[in-house]
């Protein structure tokens, strides 16, 4: 209600979104029943159609906002600049932490890829899970994990992130199409090399053998994730790889977009 006032007021209203919310999978039952709601789904479209701007993360949600607002900029998702110099806390003890963090919103991707990254760890006693924000990890009964829960803030955020090596699974469905590869990103930024499904967006940001590995066959996940962990000499240089393909990433990087979508 207060959205559309200020808009019969003649305010410049950006409406920005960053996930697909008409194509919530089922699996994730408390987005699913809200985001499913003909009121709630009402609300969000007069609410894109009454700003001046409408800003996204990718061009597939660009696409589908475009049906509503046709002022739409895509803007990937940035992490902040002092990430590039930070270092990664690691284990004293040398364990190998395969890292993923992230929301409630992913039970068909570690339903599809758990068993695989289990597998892994069961075969691989070096290895732990850690798990920030939902413990997939207790899910799917990692013999090894740690759980950090959301943090006070983002950069407490970033502090807590210890990983190896990082996890990004994604089932290839409508919502995720329209997902950023922020969590590839993220591990990118840290200079921590990352094995994600072989699914848009990560297709577009994961340079395959380069800053780190994409998964086309599920056998895959094993194969990429020993290979990491038992050659550390290589994991260190995807790692620097993929700190320097985060760079075009950076707040300072992509603050112009922001100032074009919100001054235009």
């Amino acid at each position: 209600m207060m959205w559309q006032l200020l808009a019969s007021e003649g305010r410049k209203l950006i409406y920005e979104i960053d996930d697909d919310l008409f194509n919530i999978d089922h699996r994730s039952p408390a987005a699913h029943q809200y985001y499913a709601r003909p009121d709630v789904r009402d609300n969000i479209i007069r609410n894109i159609q009454v700003a001046a701007a409408v800003t996204v993360t990718t061009e597939p949600l660009a696409d589908l906002v475009r049906q509503y607002n046709p002022n739409v900029h895509v803007i990937p998702n940035a992490v902040p600049d002092w990430l590039l110099d930070h270092q990664p806390p690691q284990l004293a003890d040398g364990t190998i932490t395969i890292g993923w963090g992230g929301s409630a919103t992913h039970h068909m991707d570690w339903d599809h890829t758990g068993q695989h990254i289990r597998r892994f760890l069961q075969r691989n006693p070096q290895t732990e899970l850690h798990c920030i924000g939902n413990d997939y990890g207790a899910l799917l009964r990692a013999p090894r994990r740690r759980f950090t829960p959301w943090q006070q803030s983002v950069e407490d955020y970033y502090r807590v992130v210890d990983y190896t090596i990082g996890v990004a699974p994604l089932l290839p469905h409508v919502f995720n199409l329209a997902k950023s590869p922020v969590k590839a990103t993220e591990c990118a930024a840290l200079g921590i090399p990352v094995v994600a499904s072989a699914v848009r967006p990560y297709e577009d940001f994961v340079q395959h053998g380069v800053t780190g590995y994409l998964v086309h066959r599920d056998h895959e996940w094993a194969q990429h994730l020993r290979a990491l962990t038992n050659e550390p000499a290589m994991r260190a240089e995807m790692g620097a790889a993929a700190r320097e393909h985060a760079r075009q990433y950076t707040i300072s990087r992509l603050a112009p977009a922001w100032e074009k979508a919100i001054l235009g």
